[in-house]
């Protein structure tokens, strides 16, 4: 349940049990990690940072410091507002091409801050929301092909760097969200008709590119059932109803009008282990 199995390998292993995960997306994943400013630690695992859209841990920091029994470093790259690619859908920067690029600058080599090998590093992506949402507020068809091209051709850098795990989340159905309550049946439509295409050529994608790489493991973790989870039913996870917000993270289970607060993350990140235990944790 939640995930889709693409390949498989056995768990993976350092010489002292060190797990490297790193992560590319927007606002749902950012942690406001910088990696000159500090590297993740034993003491602190996913380094510098702490600034988070869920108003406390979001999904990435709960499987780095609470659902693993491992030790997990965790480079977040993530920023608010990001695209894939700036030059194919407006949105912040770094985008994800510049977020492969500081993997690129920072980590590839392999240093001796993050002595990486091809077993016991993860790739975690969790991108696509605005890159559908931003072209959804413009009034303007979402290029999602040619967005998912450069998508694909990111993990081939990634891939020919070495890295041989991957992990990709969907885009959870943020129509849901409550930004979203006050517009037309039809706008919503053709939102939710760009998700569920999103979504549907992301996992085709996935399986062409398993097959053109020998020896990786890559799974599509679904973040649908996470959410509808707990929309169907709010009051078990703390909240008065689906639609309210609040910056505690936790009164509601929406943080804002646009972002999951801590509820959500945690069905999420649930998800994210259920799946990944056994060929990466």
């Amino acid at each position: 349940m939640g995930v889709s199995f693409t390949s498989a390998i056995n768990t993976s292993t350092s010489s002292d049990g060190t797990k490297y995960m790193v992560v590319f997306g927007d606002s749902y994943s950012s942690t406001g990690f910088w990696i000159t400013s500090g590297y993740p630690s034993a003491s602190v695992p996913m380094g510098n940072g702490g600034s988070t859209t869920s108003g406390g841990l979001n999904w990435a920091g709960m499987v780095t410091q609470e659902l693993n029994t491992s030790l997990v470093l965790t480079y977040d790259f993530a920023v608010y507002g990001a695209t894939v690619d700036t030059s194919l859908v407006r949105g912040s920067t770094p985008d994800v091409q510049d977020q492969v690029g500081y993997f690129n600058q920072y980590l590839a080599s392999k240093p001796d801050y993050a002595p990486w090998d091809s077993d016991n590093l993860l790739v975690a992506v969790w991108i696509g929301i605005n890159d559908i949402g931003n072209p959804f507020w413009d009034g303007v068809a979402s290029p999602i092909e040619k967005v998912l091209d450069e998508y694909f051709d990111l993990l081939q850098n990634l891939t020919d760097s070495g890295v041989s795990n991957f992990a990709l989340l969907t885009v959870p159905p943020f129509q849901n969200a409550p930004s979203f309550v006050d517009q037309g049946e039809a706008s919503l439509s053709n939102l939710v008709s760009n998700i569920t295409a999103w979504n549907t050529a992301l996992s085709s994608r996935l399986d062409t590119f398993q097959s053109s790489n020998s020896g990786i493991m890559a799974k599509i973790v679904e973040t649908e059932e996470a959410v509808t989870t707990a929309l169907n039913n709010p009051t078990k996870y703390g909240a008065t109803d689906a639609t309210c917000t609040n910056s505690d993270g936790t009164t509601c289970l929406w943080y804002d009008g646009y972002h999951a607060g801590q509820a959500i993350h945690k069905l999420v990140a649930q998800a994210f282990m259920d799946g990944l235990t056994g060929s990466f944790f």
